[in-house]
């Protein structure tokens, strides 16, 4: 019905365009652009997986795209079948168009519907690995993309770029930590840098961090690499390896093996673009008059390099079974435990703080021993909800209330902890020293007693005396004093006292305001680096509904622009993620917070730049994203001056 009713239509539109009835072209314009906007037919959906490259390394990160056309809001592909790389979700948007033309006068509608996933995958092993088919289910139908080969290459080691783990033990008990450090040395330029370490995820390690805490993430000589999760902290300085001078960026976790035999590490890469050479450009009329970095005539070349990891082994052998008590920790290592209590001198039923200190090499992964038991039920009343330690790898601290349940109660009794110490070969037990207490009974409040000021107050009146005078008056004490202030009178002190306070206090404020005015004059870029995020939201407040989708991202992207430029007192114009990365860097932004950040930023400029349609669900979904982004940038440490 509708299709005829399209036909006719165009048909009028034909003879109007000949006989020159511009009014009535007008008419049938729209009306014909109503039908088509409300209804589109319905485009074949069909899907299908694309890489930027057909050549990787292993360890090198290359982009995966799930190209879905004819939806532009499909569900996320199951990726839980990719195996043999490792795969981080990057985002997805629209990819829809629609475009109107007229020719000879037949009207023309091409609509085009899209949604494009993006992912980064790291192969885990050389060899043509396969991105197996990946399953949309779209409505009741289910789509499957083709299946992608990929040829992973072995990454080779040069003379300028040498990658090194190493272990500081070379046999250990399962549980006992151990120290590997990671250096990278450097010989040469290099832009940029991403490191794949596969022992993060390795299952029969846990990790931990080991000195990372102890760098300051502001200074100079510290890098932050980001991996899976969060981000490490790094130090730079100069070694030597193999006699050759190096820059290097290294830093150290605390492994735990968890089964016996002989492991090998998994081999670590790292990828960077690193200097290969120059390119000339074209010789010119000019050529030797001026140096050749000078208009742009010599420029630096990069490329892609993978640098690998050696793969160091390490025996792990078994604990032992002679000996090994029941209440076993599980620890590995020296380990010590002290416990103090405060206060100690308390009654019956008050609540005593009990502070727990367990100090071993891998005292994060300690469990509080069983309080209950070692302190005695019948002397001690313990909670049963044992509040989680806290602390560093080598420290972790309990906190935790207990309550005496009688008055014989003389201490704290020692708490023991077993663990296995690797130096001796045995199972040891840690004890801490017994807490003294002194614990009274306390004192239970009967009706009786909650009575007792009242009858006091009536003891304290004295029994009528016989004088010789006659009646006298035989009452005395503080009850006789009454307050001989007429009942109606109003008291006017607090009156005078606000109304002698009245001038100062306008003063004061007339001062503080005056102050506020001058800062905010002298300082404009602070004024404005404090508004900076009310002015954003204000802006993302601001988004219609119904606004056209690219008008929505380039207002995002110049507000995103205006909040960064005025929190980093720069000038907003031209700013990219390019710009702000390394002052984000240094004022703690989370390696997490600042690639969301770039995503955000790259998806504006895409539909600010190339200018493609977007439905108004993706526009108010970057919103909300960006709005959590902007919630954490708000706790960095943002410059002052």
């Amino acid at each position: 019905m509708l299709s005829a009713v399209k036909v006719r239509i165009e048909q009028a539109l034909s003879r109007l365009i000949r006989i020159g009835d511009m009014r009535l072209f007008r008419v049938l314009i729209l009306a014909l652009s109503v039908l088509c906007f409300t209804c589109p037919a319905r485009a074949e959906v069909s899907v299908q997986a694309a890489v930027d490259q057909q050549e990787v390394f292993v360890g090198e990160t290359f982009t995966l795209q799930v190209q879905v056309e004819g939806e532009d809001s499909p569900p996320e592909p199951d990726v839980s079948v990719i195996t043999d790389f490792q795969v981080e979700a990057r985002g997805g948007q629209q990819n829809s168009s629609e475009s109107v033309s007229i020719v000879n006068g037949r009207m023309s509608r091409v609509s085009h519907s899209g949604y494009v996933f993006n992912y980064g995958l790291t192969p885990k092993r050389e060899g043509r690995l396969i991105i197996p088919a990946l399953t949309l289910r779209i409505g009741k139908q289910e789509y499957q993309t083709q299946a992608v080969t990929i040829l992973v290459k072995k990454p080779i080691e040069t003379s300028d770029l040498k990658l090194r783990q190493s272990l500081d033990k070379s046999r250990v008990y399962a549980g006992e930590p151990l120290t590997l450090t990671v250096t990278w040395y450097i010989g040469k330029d290099v832009n940029g840098f991403n490191f794949n370490l596969p022992i993060l995820d390795d299952p029969r390690f846990s990790i931990s961090d080991s000195d990372g805490a102890a760098l300051n993430p502001k200074q100079d000589n510290v890098v932050r690499i980001p991996v899976a999760g969060g981000e490490i902290l790094a130090e730079k300085a100069n070694g030597v390896l193999d006699g050759q001078n190096f820059l290097t960026v290294s830093f150290r976790k605390t492994l735990v093996a968890k089964q016996a035999g002989v492991l090998t590490l998994p081999q670590a890469t790292v990828s960077c673009q690193a200097l290969s050479g120059q390119r000339q450009a074209a010789r010119d009329p000019f050529s030797g008059m001026f140096p050749d970095d000078i208009f742009g005539r010599s420029r630096q070349v990069f490329h892609t390099e993978v640098v690998p990891s050696n793969e160091p082994t390490l025996e792990v052998l078994p604990l032992p079974e002679e000996g090994k008590p029941a209440d076993f920790s599980g620890l590995v290592g020296a380990y010590s435990l002290a416990v103090t209590a405060m206060p100690t001198k308390v009654k019956v039923g008050d609540p005593i703080t009990l502070t727990i200190q367990i100090a071993g090499p891998a005292a994060v992964s300690a469990s509080l021993p069983s309080l209950a038991e070692a302190l005695g039920q019948d002397d001690f009343k313990v909670p049963s909800d044992i509040a989680p330690g806290e602390g560093s790898t080598v420290l972790k601290t309990f906190t935790q209330t207990v309550r005496a349940r009688h008055a014989g109660v003389r201490q704290v009794p020692a708490l023991h902890l077993s663990y296995f110490n690797p130096a001796t070969g045995r199972y040891e037990t840690a004890a801490s020293q017994a807490v003294a207490l002194e614990v009274a009974d306390a004192k239970i409040v009967t009706a009786q007693d909650a009575e007792g000021a009242a009858s006091g107050a009536a003891a304290m009146k004295q029994e009528l005396k016989a004088a010789k005078g006659g009646i006298s008056y035989n009452y005395e004490g503080p009850e006789l004093l009454v307050n001989q202030t007429p009942s109606g009178m109003i008291n006017l002190h607090g009156v005078w006292y606000a109304l002698l306070a009245l001038p100062p206090g306008l003063f004061l404020l007339i001062f503080l305001g005056t102050l506020v005015v001058r800062h905010g004059r002298n300082d404009p870029a602070g004024r404005a680096a404090r508004q900076a995020n009310r002015r954003l939201q204000a802006t993302l407040d601001g988004l219609a509904v119904d606004a056209v989708s690219a008008s929505g991202y380039q207002r995002m992207g110049i507000a995103i622009r205006e909040y960064l430029g005025a929190k980093l007192r720069r000038n907003p114009a031209s700013l990219t993620y390019a710009d702000v990365e390394q002052q984000l860097l240094m004022i703690d932004v989370g390696g997490e917070c600042l690639t969301s950040l770039r995503q955000i930023m790259e998806q504006c400029a895409a539909y600010e730049y190339a200018g493609p349609s977007a439905g108004t669900e993706d526009l108010l979904r970057l919103r909300d994203w960006l709005r959590q982004v902007v919630a954490e940038l708000e706790q960095a440490h943002w410059p002052v001056a």
